[in-house]
């Protein structure tokens, strides 16, 4: 699926192509197009992993990121899904859920298509696990790139009501720093 089908397979198709406008204005306005796709940069990002203590805790971490927000958006979550390297902490969602796609509309709402191979639903887990996961995702993106106001989470290209029945994931989220230590 490409980045504009993303964004097209979560909003109905006249939202999208308005929000497509909308973003190629917005570049305008900004003095032209999007940095190229191949520059990248040296940084250090805080990736949030949920801990034993039931909360979430930012580990530091340097990482080469391209310097278009799609492509950071990506890179980030890819080094959180792989894991933490400090004890007590672990990834938010088990090994195999990768990063399908990620697009950020001109809205600043950033689309995190994630999934696993023959897995067609997210883990399930309880209420507090959910939320863990849930705003381990967020509250990473909206931490590493200035550019994203909002995060929908999309398992296998479909924005699901819920992850695992718990937490509303029907609208764009926004960071909830109650749950970092």
């Amino acid at each position: 699926m490409t980045r504009r089908g993303l964004a097209f397979g979560a909003l109905l198709a006249a939202a999208a192509l308005g929000l497509a406008c909308q973003r190629r204005g917005s570049e305008a306005a900004a003095g032209g197009p999007a940095p190229s796709p191949g520059r990248t940069e040296k940084a250090t990002v805080s990736l949030l992993f949920p801990g034993d203590d039931g909360f979430l805790h930012a580990e530091p971490r340097e990482l080469v990121l391209p310097l278009e927000p799609d492509g950071r958006v990506e890179a980030v979550v890819g080094a959180l899904l792989a894991g933490p390297k400090t004890d007590g902490l672990v990834a938010p969602l088990p090994a195999g859920v990768t990063v399908a796609d990620a697009f950020v509309d001109g809205q600043g709402v950033a689309y995190l298509d994630l999934g696993a191979k023959d897995q067609p639903d997210p883990p399930a887990s309880g209420s507090d696990l959910e939320l863990l996961r849930v705003y381990s995702l967020v509250n990473t993106v909206l931490a590493n790139e200035p550019r994203v106001r909002g995060v929908v989470l999309l398992w296998n290209g479909t924005q699901r009501p819920t992850f695992a029945g718990h937490v509303d994931t029907g609208a764009p989220l926004l960071a909830d720093r109650r749950l970092v230590r």
